[in-house]
């Protein structure tokens, strides 16, 4: 399922074959949406906590 982010002036739209997911959205939002909906395609599934990495950088920091 390819997103597609289109420009509207200085405003952006996400949009997959399945329909517009998104309306008016800043470029950074649409970006990180896009990322959302390939993981989600492609098995990812939300569980709420952070990952391994971050947690670490964390304690670290």
């Amino acid at each position: 399922m390819p997103v597609l982010i289109r420009s509207l002036g200085d405003m952006y739209r996400v949009e997959t074959p399945s329909g517009v997911k998104a309306k008016r959205t800043t470029k950074k939002k649409a970006k990180a949406q896009k990322r959302l909906l390939n993981a989600v395609e492609h098995g990812w599934k939300p569980t709420g906590k952070k990952t391994v990495k971050a947690r670490k950088r964390k304690k670290i920091g």
